[in-house]
């Protein structure tokens, strides 16, 4: 397992962002050019070009629109997202009419078919992340909002190692689950994992499973996250660990990133302990 970053841009790739996270025992970095890509021929295009670079996977989601936080909130007393299901049901509808969740997996399946090839011929992996948060609101529906959806991907994808998952514990657990209690999060972990189908993994916590959730440092939600790096060391997996994104503002951002790497990289030493390497 490698201590890795996300959600970096074009503008974090310079030599100060590099000797901090250096310092830290990073090991891998991910790079993010936001774009919203209506054109399937581009992105056929763009999995061909990272082939030939021997980049061997690119995260996508299925993005439909509505509110990733309704307030903001506190953890320890930093500055933090608050997600309130009621609020969210309160905003106005998002587009000129409503989506039923079937559009939306015909849509999927069409950009699957396309894709998917391509993916394949240039030996490049398809990373999809869970809706965040995965609850339909303000009249389109978040598809990937459970343990079921992602079956229901990777079947139609007839389980090809190069549709995977960026298994995003923190939006797992905030899934409500078939009983309003949440999901099985290190079950679905174990269960992807074991069926080659996990090539990232985000670490993050939260206080609890929808309706209403905060985020907290990777310490102190609900989950136990030494649950989930057992699953890991039971799958073998090998792939680049990262903390999403953590609580804070501009003010403290950096000292509250460092205390989250520093508590990912005692979880990779934890699993390395237990597993003799």
């Amino acid at each position: 397992m490698k201590l890795g970053v996300s959600h970096q841009t074009p503008g974090d790739l310079h030599q100060e962002r590099f000797d901090f996270l250096l310092s830290l025992g990073v090991e891998a970095v991910e790079v993010r050019l936001l774009s919203h890509e209506a054109d399937i021929e581009r992105m056929q295009a763009f999995i061909r070009d990272l082939g030939e670079l021997g980049i061997p996977h690119t995260t996508y989601a299925w993005h439909t629109g509505g509110m990733y936080e309704t307030h903001r909130d506190e953890t320890r007393g930093v500055a933090t997202r608050g997600f309130s299901t009621g609020i969210a049901h309160s905003a106005p509808q998002k587009f000129d009419r409503s989506y039923t969740a079937e559009e939306l997996w015909d849509s999927y399946e069409r950009f699957i078919e396309a894709v998917l090839p391509v993916a394949q011929d240039s030996g490049v992996k398809l990373q999809l992340h869970p809706n965040d948060p995965p609850l339909d609101h303000q009249g389109v529906p978040r598809i990937f909002k459970s343990t079921d959806a992602f079956r229901r991907a990777m079947q139609l994808a007839d389980q090809s190692p190069n549709s995977g998952i960026l298994f995003c514990v923190g939006t797992w657990a905030e899934m409500a689950g078939e009983n309003g209690k949440g999901e099985d999060v290190a079950g679905a972990l174990r269960e992807f994992g074991l069926g080659g189908q996990v090539h990232q993994v985000h670490m993050r916590n939260i206080t609890a499973p929808l309706p209403n959730f905060s985020e907290t440092f990777p310490d102190g939600g609900y989950l136990d996250l030494h649950s989930i790096m057992d699953v890991l060391i039971d799958i073998d997996f090998q792939g680049m660990i990262v903390p999403d994104h953590v609580p804070g503002d501009e003010h403290n951002i950096l000292i509250n990133e460092a205390y989250t790497l520093g508590y990912l990289r005692a979880l990779i030493q934890y699993a390395e302990h237990k597993s003799g390497t």
